[in-house]
């Protein structure tokens, strides 16, 4: 399909998924990346076994190691920064409409797996939209892909195709979720398994949801957030930000006085 029929297929239906947009290798490098920031803490412990044991070992006995080793993956994967600057993938979005895309968010890595939350919503998010804790332009995207390769066991997102017509549906935030009210049997369902390198690019206003995880595999993905800085009605909102990145003076009193 070609970009202009592309293009068309994300304003009508707010999602388009490209098979195989990607090297298979580039995005497996990345999984083994997060991995390995795992691994450095498996050795300290002498954490053996699978890797789902390993993890679930250190969840249950390191708490704050295993949740360290997620914000160090979050704040600072080399990888996974090159991906979402890709020159293919920011060419791919300025056919798509956004002539300036500047991410609007940091990119998010997802390792999930009912045995690695404290609740439910670490692993499966409810019926959102991303929009409203964005405030982004009103052509913005979310481009998500997995890690792996993923069957509907692993619980792929699940999208609802031309909800994003609806507009906002809410203006809370809940669990750092967009919570809607939503008639799902009103929209087609699509969920798809899907490879490594395949992506799906959706609208920020898109409705959608995870999938339930049925196998005991973990669910590796990621995503990138892209607002359009040329939009009209975002530069006359003033480009608002609504994400707070601090230090936690918490953590800092913890461990520069854990020794007074």
């Amino acid at each position: 399909m070609d970009r202009l029929a592309l293009k068309k297929e994300l304003q009508e239906q707010g999602l388009i998924i490209l098979p195989g947009f990607f090297d298979p290798q580039l995005i497996g490098q990345i999984q083994q990346a997060a991995k390995a920031i795992f691994d450095i803490q498996f050795k300290r412990f002498g954490i053996q076994g699978d890797y789902l044991t390993q993890m679930q070992s250190l969840f249950e006995h390191h708490l704050e190691e295993f949740i360290s080793c997620g914000k160090m993956i979050q704040s600072g994967l080399v990888e996974l920064y090159q991906l979402a600057v890709n020159p293919d993938l920011m060419a791919l979005l300025k056919d798509l409409g956004l002539s300036h895309p500047l991410m609007c968010t940091r990119p998010v890595l997802f390792f999930n797996h009912p045995s690695l939350a404290k609740s439910e919503h670490f692993y499966k998010t409810p019926l959102h939209q991303d929009w409203t804790s964005m405030l982004a332009s009103d052509d913005s995207v979310v481009v998500w892909l997995p890690l792996m390769d993923l069957d509907i066991a692993h619980g792929p997102v699940v999208f609802y195709p031309g909800s994003h017509k609806l507009g906002p549906l809410t203006d809370r935030i809940e669990n750092g979720f967009a919570e809607v009210d939503f008639d799902r049997s009103s929209f087609p369902r699509i969920q798809k398994s899907m490879k490594l390198g395949d992506v799906a690019i959706f609208s920020t206003l898109l409705v959608h949801e995870s999938g339930v995880i049925t196998n005991d595999d973990i669910r590796w993905s990621c995503h990138f957030r892209y607002t359009n800085m040329e939009d009209p009605t975002f530069i006359e909102n003033g480009f608002p930000h609504p994400y707070i990145y601090k230090p936690s003076q918490e953590l800092i009193d913890k461990y520069l006085h854990k020794n007074s």
